[in-house]
């Protein structure tokens, strides 16, 4: 969702490194957004998931053409797992305050700033080392400015950045991201995203074992449990969709979307079998397909599939291994379990470790990152069940839309310029 605009650069918040353009009166901007998520270090052999917040003075919304966002550091053996960014849409802006320009562990920002922190909508991401996402035309993402102190609005934007270190030094990364406008009296439609994973609950595979129990469906007007879950609410109305991709982790070897009619029949629309670079629909290295944009009315549904493989005989991938907590029993609970068992819903992934058999150090007896857990000090074969470091794994349906009009449904011709 982006086109290449110049870049216009003033500084914001000097100990933060952000970048932006000063205050526009209206949502025609002719000017970008620029950021920076600040450099920081990654320990050897290890994930390590930041967040830092940006407030930007503005009292006008803003209409994003799209985004151009780059990892700096990407080399053999150290890569970005993803970046994202959000635009807080709660109303406790204020209580950022203390996170503006601080780099914090933090898995998904879900622990990151007031209690309604995933009041948010997502305005960006990237799996690459460069992301250029392009809108197409007559569309627009609209970040919005909510209330901060003495009624004073502004911007709050929250930035997410996962990578993973597989050398045996430390690393250092960074990330440079840029919003650029829309052309005003161009925007017929504002993008909405998709961002739909209630699969991950489903998402549990023993040892040696291949499942495709982690899948769900995007149904428009259907049951919505994507929104408490940390998804997106589904729309009420029929939408037009106009991307689709897919998000696993390693062990993931299949993602499927198809579309399903109101008589239940399915439809392919979009398989990936490289969690790494998963492609989208429709491609961007062909003309746009005669179905986009995708209707899909109440009653209609994008039915999503993911395929795991945890160490079977097919895979190139060993096996899960985790810290074992009862003799005998593989470690790792689904999101399902730990509902069940009323823990955190996502904290059910085994605490990880490399090297089957005993081991002490890897496995003690309590660690303080798992306060409700105790371990064997043995290392085995674990479950795979979602988590947020790359060794867990992750069954997620990303894509955007814009809201069907009753009149013209899809068709953006007739409708008229709202910026």
């Amino acid at each position: 969702m982006a086109i290449f605009h110049r870049i216009l650069l003033v500084v914001v918040a000097a100990s933060l490194g952000v970048f932006a353009t000063p205050p526009m009166a209206s949502a025609g901007h002719t000017k970008s957004i620029n950021l920076k998520f600040p450099r920081f270090s990654v320990p050897p052999r290890s994930d390590r998931e930041v967040c830092t917040f940006v407030k930007l003075p503005r009292s006008e919304p803003f209409d994003a053409a799209g985004t151009l966002i780059v990892n700096h550091g990407n080399k053999k053996d150290f890569t970005s797992h993803h970046f994202l960014l959000y635009a807080y849409t709660g109303t406790r802006l204020d209580e950022f305050a203390a996170l503006q320009g601080v780099i914090k562990d933090s898995k998904g920002c879900i622990d990151f700033g007031p209690t309604d922190t995933t009041t948010r909508v997502l305005i960006g991401g990237s799996q690459s080392e460069r992301s250029l996402q392009m809108a197409p035309p007559g569309l627009a993402t609209q970040i919005l400015p909510t209330v901060a102190g003495a009624n004073k609005k502004a911007f709050g934007l929250i930035l997410n950045s996962h990578w993973i270190n597989g050398t045996d030094e430390t690393q250092h990364a960074s990330v440079k991201i840029k919003i650029m406008p829309a052309k005003p009296h161009t925007v017929k439609r504002y993008l909405t995203p998709i961002f739909e994973v209630v699969a991950n609950g489903f998402l549990k595979v023993p040892p040696h074992q291949v499942s495709t129990l982690a899948n769900w469906s995007w149904a428009p007007g259907g049951v919505d449990l994507g929104g408490s879950t940390g998804g997106v609410p589904v729309p009420r109305g029929a939408a037009c969709v106009t991307q689709v991709t897919a998000h696993m982790h390693k062990r993931g070897k299949k993602f499927t979307v198809n579309f399903v009619d109101h008589d239940g029949s399915q439809t392919p629309l979009f398989e990936a079998t490289d969690y790494s670079d998963p492609g989208q629909w429709p491609r961007t290295d062909q003309p746009l397909p005669a179905n986009w944009p995708l209707l899909v009315s109440p009653g209609q549904a994008l039915a999503y599939e993911c395929t795991h493989d945890n160490g079977s005989d097919a895979s190139t991938v060993p096996v899960k291994l985790g810290c074992e907590e009862t003799p005998g029993e593989a470690p790792g609970r689904s999101i399902l379990d730990q509902f069940a068992a009323r823990k955190n819903i996502t904290g059910g992934a085994a605490k990880r470790c490399t090297q089957a058999g005993p081991d002490a150090a890897e496995c003690p007896a309590s660690d303080p990152a798992f306060p409700d857990r105790t371990f064997t000090g043995n290392c085995v074969e674990a479950n795979l069940v979602f988590g947020f470091t790359s060794d867990d794994d992750m069954c997620i349906l990303p894509g955007a839309y814009y809201d069907w009009d009753p009149v013209n449904g899809c068709d953006l011709g007739p409708l008229p310029v709202i910026n």
